[in-house]
Formats: structure tokens, sequence, C-alpha cells
């Protein structure tokens, strides 16, 4: 019997932390971001927590389209786009200097600001086709 409550600790604790790891909450979402109707060329897709606590997940978006991982909850949405616009030279006034590409930001910064966005998601489950459309004038946030 001793031997058994000198052992109880241990399994109490080993019980607790393999039922720890064996859950994981991350939820894996994607679907297309659009900008006045057209894909949105490259960028960045985010999803904070409303209530500030769960950590914060996204992914890339590429033509149009983006896989995140995510924690389940009340999410706000930011997305930064991006639009290929040329190339310039890396170093301005050096001969033979290598070029680098030049991008513009096509998303209007309202929706790269967490207490701008318009754009909220409720993810509770994986989901294939979680689309977000983007206009050049977003909407004001609702209080």
């Amino acid at each position: 019997m001793k031997t058994f409550v000198f052992w109880l600790p241990t399994f109490a604790i080993l019980g607790f932390i393999s039922g720890c790891g064996s859950r994981n909450p991350e939820l894996t979402i994607s679907g297309h971001v659009t900008i006045n109707g057209e894909p949105i060329e490259g960028g960045s897709i985010t999803f904070v927590a409303e209530d500030g606590v769960a950590a914060t997940g996204g992914g890339t978006i590429q033509n149009g389209k983006y896989t995140a991982i995510v924690m389940p909850g009340r999410k706000k949405v930011l997305v930064l786009g991006n639009k290929l616009v040329g190339e310039e030279p890396e170093y301005q006034g050096v001969p033979d200097s290598p070029m680098r590409q030049v991008f513009k930001t096509v998303t209007p910064e309202t929706y790269n600001a967490a207490h701008l966005t318009p754009l909220t998601a409720t993810i509770d489950k994986s989901e294939e086709n979680l689309d977000f459309a983007l206009t050049g004038d977003p909407p004001k946030p609702q209080k």
C-alpha cells in the first residue's frame, strides 16, 4: 500500500502532462481575399483575438488565397495586401546595381489596424472557404 501511495502523485503528474499535450486547439482556415473584386497578389492576413487574451494567428496571401493557423474564438481580421509594380536599382546611382522588386500597398490602412478594421470572424472549427471581400473605401467599424 505504501508503494502505491508513493507513486500516486507521479501518476497524477504524468496524466496531467500527457493530457495537456494531447489537445491542440489550433485550427486551420483558408479562403480568398479580394480588394474591389480583384485577388490580392500578395501580403498577410492576421487574426487577433477580440478579448486580447488568445494568441494571434495568421498566414500569407498569394494570388488571392491564404491558409492560416488560428486559435478558436472571436477575431478581428487584419489584411495587408501588396501588388508588384516594377523594379528599381537596389543602390541608386551605382552602375550595375542589382535590381529589387517594388511593391505598392493596395489595402487601405483601416484593414491593418486592430482598432479600426471592420473585418471580424468567429473561428470555431477548421474551415476552407472563409473569404474576405475588401473595398478601397472600407466601411467604418461598428462600436
